[in-house]
């Protein structure tokens, strides 16, 4: 075990990729204990891959790409610009619902902070608001993009952890709702202290309109949550439906996505989903040497020798993921921490939805931790902003952020309940 954790650090600190310092590890565990044969650890591989949930992910990833493509970021930009554009600091509100709304398609952070960036800022900007308010807000809404469902690290998480992924799913919508609502309440006081200007109101013919051209993107989330809580189809299955959706809505809705745009789409959702996937797949001998040395078990004594309360043990995760999440990105934090984290949640009599919620948000957060983080450097991008500057402002509304992860972490009703009354666990 300690080479296998000297392998393991050695390799994270001359920044290996982490499909190598995964893959890396369980190679070097089983040519230096000679114990375990290495077409083990190549079955072991192949078998966590060859499992039907894990088709959800390059599936929902194809349908966000789909609808992007098809056009879908322009109309949902209009709807909630003309919905919220009268209220004080419009402009930010129909941000951040823009954001929570394309989260509910493409189900990641930097997919959504470069779709409504790329609008909204230079709008904001236009429309006089500071450069780093219209920067911070757009970064912090698009962390919206893995808790509200369906959500890729959710799926992730559910995989590896042995959690329903619908459970995760459904307990991901109130506390979405919950950020959502901080972030605007966060923009109003904002603009009020600063006198943003806000648009006229809008007439309620106007934003009908704008509603129904947006109304194929605002019926994916009811398609996919409904059917999973209906029992009409499993997440897995879910995520099929909305393929053939997205695709159906960009080719004859929209009329923007075609037959030459096609393989551009397929080519980048292939790239997306296969660096996932590689990242399981690599994570799973990694996953399997953990729990054979019972490396859970051994940390779980030495917690218990610290505190026997899961409050202050939810406490050590929240500073433990929110560090890890600064230099490392949601997908691979989570393949490496998880395996180590639910057994001990699980032994503490932690609900298995909400320490995923609690991991995922964790993580998601980390998107948007200065210094680093892939959603700044997508802001900056798109925002044509510094990084220097970005990692000043966002600030306030992480702080925002943190005071809703206290609150899903230390008030587990919030995600617990709607899986428990609505599915039964």
């Amino acid at each position: 075990m300690i080479a296998f954790l000297a392998f393991f650090v050695g390799l994270l600190c001359i920044s290996a990729p982490v499909i190598v310092v995964l893959g890396g590890c369980a190679l070097a565990y089983a040519l230096i204990s000679g114990t375990v044969p290495v077409t083990t650890l190549i079955q072991t591989s192949f078998g966590g891959l060859a499992t039907f949930p894990l088709l959800a992910v390059p599936l929902f990833v194809l349908a966000g790409n789909l609808m992007n493509e098809g056009g879908i970021t322009g109309d949902l930009v209009n709807f909630a610009r003309l919905l919220m554009g009268h209220i004080r600091g419009g402009l930010g509100h129909a941000t951040i619902l823009a954001c929570a709304i394309f989260s509910a398609i493409s189900g990641s952070a930097v997919a959504t902070a470069v779709a409504i960036g790329v609008v909204m800022i230079p709008a904001m900007k236009r429309a006089g608001y500071d450069e780093e308010v219209a920067a911070s807000i757009t970064g912090s809404g698009a962390c919206l993009g893995p808790i509200i469902p369906p959500s890729i690290p959710f799926i992730i998480y559910g995989v590896t952890a042995n959690v329903s992924i619908s459970a995760l799913f459904i307990a991901g919508v109130v506390p979405g709702i919950m950020l959502a609502s901080a972030l605007i309440a966060y923009m109003y006081f904002v603009a009020a202290r600063h006198d943003y200007p806000r648009d006229q109101k809008t007439p309620w013919k106007q934003i009908a309109i704008a509603g129904c051209r947006a109304l194929p993107a605002l019926l994916m989330p009811v398609l996919i949550i409904g059917g999973i809580l209906s029992g009409m189809f499993t997440p897995t299955e879910a995520s099929g439906i909305t393929v053939v959706y997205a695709a159906v809505a960009g080719f004859f809705f929209y009329r923007r996505l075609n037959f030459r745009n096609l393989p551009k789409v397929l080519l980048r959702s292939g790239m997306e989903s296969g660096m996932v996937m590689m990242l399981i797949a690599m994570s799973e001998p990694f996953a399997w040497i953990v729990a054979v040395d019972q490396i859970p078990q051994l940390l779980m004594g030495w917690i218990s020798t610290l505190t026997s309360s899961p409050w202050f043990f939810l406490l050590l995760v929240n500073v433990l993921l929110l560090l890890i999440g600064i230099p490392m990105e949601t997908a691979p934090a989570l393949v490496i921490v998880t395996p180590v984290l639910a057994p001990i949640a699980a032994g503490m009599g932690i609900d298995p939805a909400h320490m995923g919620l609690v991991v995922c948000l964790n993580l998601v957060l980390g998107l948007i931790t200065p210094p680093v983080g892939a959603v700044l450097f997508a802001i900056c991008g798109v925002g044509n902003m510094s990084l220097e500057r970005l990692s000043k402002a966002v600030w306030p509304p992480f702080c925002v952020c943190l005071l809703v992860l206290a609150l899903v972490t230390y008030v587990p009703f919030l995600s617990t309940f709607l899986p428990k009354a609505l599915l039964g666990h």
